[in-house]
Parts: structure tokens; C-alpha cells; sequence
């Protein structure tokens, strides 16, 4: 299958700004306890092209030295990519599970890897993935938060976790709110369903990445994120 997809497709800059301050509040929470080794953060969304839906990098990542945005906004993906890809598949949270030593991690990783179509190093990746899919009214995948860091077990923390959640509840009330009394000169432009594309180079690492079963965030007036400044 050719690799079209990972060309980037433009993101209003309205809905990076809507997310940016969000994950900003997320960054300061995770790092509550002090500085984790390369931690970054970003959300994707469900969004159509052509008549297919992919995954879609909707904004930089936030990192300990700022964001970094050249070449990853926009960006879009199978709907079968790694962590994303299982959270956007059943509609659930997905993390990294816990592991006693990191040398039993990367044991699992070098087995996990090949199978999943990744060819890099497992010391190449992060110790600990997070993906907290936001469900739409009709239970679609709207938006996908995305963390990945370098510190063992740091998302195998169930109150940690929870604590991220509770801000996705938070995030979801706003952006309801403001479905119903929006911003003059902003609004949220529906994206249509589309044929969702599968076939990624690189899926979710079986036996390493565990489903959550928590309450998953959900919006209750939305159905697909594309802010843009509007005319008034």
C-alpha cells in the first residue's frame, strides 16, 4: 500500500489552539512529581479524505523544552497505528503494563516489535505509552490523546491516570459548552464519515500494551473536531 497518508493534510490553526492549552495542563500535571525523561504529549483526530478516514496529528507535541511541531502537525495515519490504533479499534483506554525490571521490558519489546511490523530498537522507543480516546455522542472516535515517555511504568500508575481522565472529563464539558455557545467568529466545522483506513507499518505491541477498562471521556455535542475561525 502506497504511504500517501503520512503526507500532512493542514490543520486550522483554531484547533491547535483549542487543544494546546489543554495538553499544556496535562504536561504540568504528569510532571507534578518532577521532570520525566522525554515525555511528550499530543492528540490526534478522526478526520476524512477522499472519503477515507485516517488518524491525524491535530497539534505539536508538548516537551520539556517546549513543542516541537516541524514536520508532525498534520501528519495522518492508519487507524490501526500502534497504541492510537488499538484506542481508536474498541473505543478504549490503552497503556504500557507494568513490568518489574526494564530489562524484562525490553525483552518483550524485542519479540513484540518485529511482530508488530516495527523495525527500530527497542531501546530506540519509550518505556511507557498512554492513549485516552474521546468518544463522540453516537460512541465515535473523535479525539485521541497521545503520551509516550522514557521512565518505566509511569503510566502503569492507576491514579495517575485517573487524574489524566478527570481533566479529559473536564476538556469534554468545554468543548461541549462551546458547541452550544461558541466564541464569535469560531466554530466547529463537521468532518464527514469516511471508509476507515487500516494496513500501518507499525500496530500496537501485543502482550506489552493493556486495555483499561475506565470510564472513557465522552462528548455529548460533538461528533468530529475542526475548529476554524469563521466569518461572522
Amino acid at each position: 500500500m502506497e504511504k500517501e497518508y503520512l503526507n500532512p493534510e493542514p490543520v486550522p490553526p483554531a484547533s491547535q489552539l483549542a487543544i494546546l492549552p489543554f495538553l499544556a495542563g496535562v504536561d504540568g500535571l504528569l510532571r507534578e512529581d518532577g521532570d520525566v525523561t522525554d515525555l511528550r504529549i499530543t492528540m490526534h483526530r478522526a478526520m476524512t479524505r477522499e472519503g477515507n478516514e485516517y488518524l491525524q496529528q491535530v497539534c505539536a507535541y508538548l516537551q520539556s523544552d517546549g513543542i516541537r511541531s516541524k514536520g508532525v502537525v498534520g501528519r495522518t495515519f492508519p487507524v490501526d497505528e500502534g497504541i492510537i490504533g488499538a484506542a481508536f479499534k474498541d473505543g478504549h483506554i490503552w497503556r504500557t503494563k507494568a513490568y518489574s525490571t526494564n530489562e524484562e521490558l525490553q525483552q518483550d519489546l524485542s519479540k513484540a516489535m518485529p511482530a508488530s511490523g516495527d523495525s527500530r530498537s527497542p531501546m530506540a522507543v519509550g518505556q511507557s505509552y498512554l492513549a485516552i480516546p474521546f468518544l463522540g455522542p453516537d460512541g465515535q472516535i473523535v479525539l485521541i490523546l497521545y503520551a509516550d515517555c522514557k521512565q518505566l511504568n509511569f503510566f502503569a500508575d492507576d491514579d495517575r491516570i485517573k487524574r489524566v481522565i478527570s481533566m479529559c472529563h473536564g476538556f469534554c464539558r468545554l468543548l461541549d459548552g462551546l458547541q452550544k455557545n461558541s466564541f464569535p467568529n469560531l466554530r466547529n466545522f463537521p468532518l464527514q464519515k469516511g471508509r476507515p483506513i487500516t494496513g500501518s507499518d507499525r500496530r500496537v505491541y501485543e502482550g506489552i500494551q493493556e486495555r483499561l477498562d475506565l470510564e472513557t471521556p465522552r462528548l455529548r455535542e460533538i461528533r468530529s473536531f475542526n475548529y476554524e475561525a469563521s466569518v461572522a
